[in-house]
């Protein structure tokens, strides 16, 4: 927040010109027992140079890392300056809803473009004006896929998929009675393709599966579709990385019906948990029941370029009964940084990119793997995050590696998970684009070190 300071003077200005004496006239309407009959105890006003030095004391509290190989759904990427300071400008951040085309044409451009690239990224035809985050994405899907499927009311849901996105499910789910969720296991760290086919039958509307899937591993989409599509259901693919879309192969063009997730990757920070960016993209068979926006590119009566709201098949709309979704306003804002990164990177550069994180993960694995307190759990492929398992005291590695300036990999022993058995003392480890060969090695350095003391 920016520090806006005012004097006595210019208070009783601005008191002055809404024509009230003091400041408490201003609460004439609120009944007397509702007001406080004294001062709260506040510290006294200060300059701003005082505030700053106070903020940054009270920020030297925090635990600063010099490197992270924590993903687990939220990635840290390099966002270049050009990104904060396109979408610093201010007619980006008092834009909203873009009802009146004739005013918005900036807002429905870069919606457009973003759609458009979403479209190309996940190999499907039509892509709506984003989602709240992953995991809202996920539940957007899996009920558009019902309401396809009209007489089926099951939908099969991996285990592979992030276990947030699967209690959004859950909490979704709840309110449509006659709606079940099933889950497949895994197998090896990905989907079990005969329990997969055993559970498709008639009554299934999709299937969900994580690409890759929230272990790191990289699903056979084609196999998955094979089996789902015999049985007649859509297959929906769930992606909680979006830079692995510069990696693998697009998800529609392998086999899946409707393509979701996360793409806060995509020039936004981690930010302590948001804001979040979810993405779906569909066939065109099934646009008219995609929640919340479609922007379309249309030509006005003197034959120019415009951009509009095509499809808004929400409730503020439409009636109620015929809404696809109660979802509001989109992730706006933070499609736009997304929009303006990919442009930036263009395909090569994104694939450059994508091209690193899976280099960066493959050497990390190859030297954590040299210690001997490391074992494989799953052969899988993967982008850039894998589960290794720690035969050691973890507890007291990590405080170490704290004390270092590194955050590690995820615990999965603290998830409630159904495959939490099989992966005791194990770590999901990340490696992006931002992580460079001299973190990766004091890493290694402190956990050699580590086991040399305790050995």
């Amino acid at each position: 927040m920016r520090y806006l300071p005012s004097s006595p003077y210019e208070d009783q200005q601005l008191l002055t010109a809404i024509g009230v004496k003091k400041a408490e006239d201003c609460l004439s309407g609120v009944p007397s027992k509702f007001l406080l009959k004294s001062l709260l105890n506040l510290p006294r006003q200060s300059s701003e140079l005082e505030v700053l030095r106070e903020m940054k004391q009270m920020s030297q509290k925090n635990t600063s890392f010099t490197s992270r190989f924590l993903g687990a759904g939220a990635y840290a990427h390099f966002i270049p300056t050009a990104v904060d300071m396109q979408v610093g400008r201010q007619e980006w951040f008092t834009s909203y809803t873009p009802y009146q085309p004739e005013i918005s044409q900036g807002t429905l451009q870069h919606i457009f473009e973003y759609q458009t690239i979403m479209c190309d990224l996940t190999g499907t035809d039509v892509s709506n004006a984003s989602l709240y985050d992953g995991g809202t994405a996920c539940l957007e899907s899996a009920l558009m896929a019902v309401r396809v499927q009209k007489k089926r009311n099951t939908v099969l849901v991996s285990e592979g998929l992030h276990p947030y996105y699967y209690e959004v499910l859950k909490s979704g789910f709840a309110s449509h009675e006659e709606l079940k969720l099933i889950s497949i296991p895994l197998d090896k760290g990905i989907t079990n393709l005969t329990d997969l086919k055993n559970r498709c039958d008639d009554t299934v509307a999709a299937v969900l599966i994580g690409y890759p899937n929230f272990l790191g591993n990289v699903e056979d989409l084609t196999a998955c579709g094979e089996i789902t599509h015999a049985a007649g259901a859509l297959l929906i693919s769930v992606t909680q990385e979006a830079m692995s879309l510069g990696w693998l192969a697009a998800p529609g063009s392998v086999g899946a019906d409707i393509a979701c997730g996360e793409a806060m990757s995509f020039g936004n920070r981690t930010s302590f948990g948001g804001p979040f960016l979810g993405f779906i993209g569909v066939r065109d068979a099934y646009k008219r029941e995609l929640p919340g926006r479609v922007v379309g590119e249309t030509k006005d009566l003197e034959g120019r370029t415009g951009y509009v709201l095509t499809l808004t098949a929400r409730e503020q709309h439409i009636r109620r009964d015929k809404a696809t979704s109660n979802i509001c306003s989109n992730q706006g804002l933070i499609a736009l940084r997304a929009n303006i990164w990919l442009q930036l990177a263009g395909p090569h550069g994104l694939r450059g990119i994508a091209e690193q994180n899976a280099a960066k993960a493959q050497y990390l694995r190859s030297r954590l793997l040299e210690l001997p307190c490391w074992e494989v759990v799953d052969e899988a492929p993967f982008f850039n995050e894998f589960v290794l398992r720690y035969n050691g005291d973890w507890t007291e590695m990590k405080k170490q590696l704290v004390r270092g300036g590194i955050l590690p990999g995820l615990e999965l022993d603290t998830l409630d998970a159904p495959w939490r058995n099989q992966y005791r003392k194990s770590i999901l480890w990340c490696a992006t684009e931002l992580n460079t060969r001299h973190q990766i090695e004091h890493l290694i350095e402190i956990m050699a070190r580590f086991a040399v003391v305790h050995s």
